[in-house]
């Protein structure tokens, strides 16, 4: 079929196609796809998917130079892992979600980082198999969800955390606890107008411990995991959400409150995971 050929049959189904089966990405009337709520299958399929990151530590698709810097040697987080590489059109999709309210692509993200927890869940299963844990233990699951907070000001101008949103999507389809661990204690501004540097310090006490977030019967009931080191240490695998992965230094500067808050108030230890929307 010739390209005039195609074009006038795509013209002609787009014609005949329902009224309100609209792409919400594309604008295009075209059949959508099940599995990802409200685009089309064009759309879909031009998802940048991280299918398998270069770097096993923050999940980027390529090589990772930041990883190989000295300062990240002392990180508070296993790893982090992201649903798709920061392209120009996520960072669209991403903007009419975020700064313009598109209530719609809330359930679309939600269902792409569903995805990315599901690879994650079979990555880490394999590892344990591979470090030779016994089968009873093979499976890796969270124990807990929660996320990066917003300040007041933000939250006042968008009207909404982003990253709370996705988290309660996660915990609904994956029926695992969401909880909301961190508060802002500082205001940082923007950080897509920072250098790398200027975001890892004003990182440096921007959250804190929110002492209503979580009760000790709370804690007491969580299934308790195993670690990595496998020894026999009862901790809890926290799965803390985000919408972007820049420098790490926001899921860095989390994590470390988590694990110091868990020790004092819990006597318990924390692998603390990540998984976020994007990677830049």
């Amino acid at each position: 079929m010739s390209a005039l050929s195609s074009a006038i049959t795509q013209f002609i189904r787009d014609l005949l196609a329902p009224p309100g089966d609209i792409c919400l990405t594309c604008g295009g009337k075209r059949r959508m796809v099940r599995n990802w709520p409200g685009i089309c299958q064009r759309c879909a399929d031009g998802i940048p998917w991280i299918n398998r990151p270069r770097c096993l530590y923050c999940g980027r698709a390529f090589g990772c130079p930041d990883c190989l810097r000295m300062e990240v040697r002392d990180r508070a987080f296993i790893l982090n892992r992201s649903a798709v590489q920061y392209s120009d059109v996520m960072r669209e999709w991403l903007a009419q979600y975020k700064y313009r309210g598109h209530e719609r692509y809330a359930q679309l993200l939600i269902r792409m980082m569903s995805h990315a927890l599901g690879q994650m869940e079979r990555e880490m299963d394999a590892l344990y198999s591979g470090a030779g844990q016994p089968a009873s233990k093979m499976r890796w699951k969270p124990d807990l969800i929660t996320f990066v907070p917003v300040s007041t000001t933000r939250l006042m101008e968008r009207g909404f955390n982003q990253a709370q949103v996705l988290a309660e999507g996660l915990g609904q389809l994956h029926r695992l606890t969401v909880a909301p661990l961190l508060v802002r204690s500082a205001h940082t501004g923007k950080q897509s107008f920072k250098t790398r540097q200027e975001r890892i310090e004003s990182m440096r006490n921007a959250f804190a411990w929110n002492p209503e977030g979580l009760a000790f019967q709370d804690v007491a009931g969580l299934n308790m995991g195993i670690n990595t080191s496998q020894h026999l240490e009862r901790v809890i695998r926290i799965l803390l959400i985000d919408d972007i992965y820049t420098t790490g230094s926001t899921i860095n500067a989390c994590a470390e409150v988590l694990q110091q808050a868990f020790i004092r108030q819990f006597s318990v230890h924390t692998e603390v995971y990540s998984l976020t929307w994007a990677r830049s």
